[in-house]
């Protein structure tokens, strides 16, 4: 697994077992300490831990394993076969765990020890709602993965955080990114086939968005939209991304021959500029950036063709940024784009 994959779900890992911490907490001054009938005695921080410890290896389980496994499933489907299995995998983690510490409290015989842990432990009110709490939470953490997966990282924090409650003016840059003859090929392979190249094409990416810090702000069709704060540094991780997908596709050429006899290519523009962000919406909310960049950026993706370029890059782009290694860029000239009073000096990329 790529390393900025991986350091991505151990962040969305380490969160949410951070949440299954803080409800052992409550769990335990609402419920444990406030009518303990198991005959154990534990302190509320023992208590979190293991509370925190079993929703961690749960959480886990869901990251690595279940949520890939049954990715192409319906959600409402996907989800309740991810709840069964966590709770069986969570019956024997949890009964697992209190045998272990219950067997301290008893030295005598096998048969008087199942007899004394079913009676004092499992049959009580304290364990059933126990197990009750850890089905709710596992249940907790399977929608705040598939929300997660919905807004992407961090944008669902920033959400509940309020901070795009008020429109925000912001600096940013966009890339455009398009598939090459996406017309002709989805009538080459049909559409069900298309779409399926279309997701492979979009999950291989999502590695090269997470080495350099990209944000996917939009899917629109066979296009994709990326964005990062305005940056020198995030200018030379823009282009980066750009490269990364490039080589991605020509290693991956063979795959995509085999599987659907086409190669995906394609093409991008780069503007930077102002916007204003916000939250919009009511039964639906999403994060929209609006303002003129954005239809600069786009007049530039669909210019690529007739300026015999796959990819182009603006002037606000080039300001206060130096050509990087490995990067040929050169001036195309002042264009004129659809929609846009003002010309744009505009510059075309190619790989050293």
């Amino acid at each position: 697994m790529p390393r900025k994959l991986l350091l991505y779900r151990l962040r969305v890992l380490f969160t949410i077992s951070f949440i299954w911490l803080l409800f052992g907490f409550v769990f335990h001054f609402n419920q444990v300490e406030a009518s303990n009938d198991l005959g154990v005695h534990i302190s509320a921080i023992s208590f979190a831990f293991i509370f925190a410890f079993i929703g961690l290896i749960i959480t886990a389980t869901l990251i690595f394993y279940l949520k890939p496994a049954f990715n192409h499933q319906p959600v409402w489907l996907s989800s309740l076969i991810k709840l069964a299995l966590t709770v069986i995998l969570l019956l024997v983690i949890a009964i697992m765990s209190m045998i272990s510490y219950y067997e301290f409290l008893y030295k005598s015989d096998f048969s008087h020890f199942l007899d004394s842990f079913f009676t004092k432990v499992v049959y009580t009110k304290t364990f059933l709602m126990f197990m009750l709490e850890m089905c709710l939470m596992t249940a907790m953490s399977i929608i705040l993965l598939e929300v997660n997966d919905k807004y992407g990282p961090g944008m669902f924090w920033s959400m509940m955080k309020g901070e795009y409650h008020k429109p925000v003016q912001q600096n940013r840059i966009f890339i455009f990114l398009d598939i090459n003859e996406s017309t002709s090929i989805a009538e080459e392979l049909g559409h069900d086939r298309y779409f399926h190249m279309l997701r492979r094409f979009f999950r291989d990416i999502t590695i090269p968005v997470l080495a350099n810090d990209g944000e996917i702000y939009q899917y629109v069709g066979d296009e994709i939209v990326l964005s990062w704060p305005n940056t020198p540094d995030n200018k030379i991780k823009a282009l980066k991304f750009i490269r990364n997908t490039f080589y991605l596709i020509e290693r991956q050429k063979s795959v995509y021959q085999k599987n659907y006899g086409k190669i995906p290519g394609f093409k991008a523009g780069v503007h930077a500029g102002a916007v204003t962000a916000g939250f919009i919406g009511v039964i639906k909310k999403e994060l929209i950036y609006s303002g003129d960049t954005l239809n600069t950026t786009s007049r530039l993706c669909s210019m690529c063709h007739s300026l015999n370029s796959s990819y182009l890059l603006s002037e606000n782009f080039m300001n206060d940024f130096y050509q990087p290694h490995g990067y040929e860029i050169t001036e195309v000239g002042t264009m004129e784009l659809r929609g846009r009073h003002e010309p744009v000096k505009v510059f075309s990329m190619k790989f050293d």
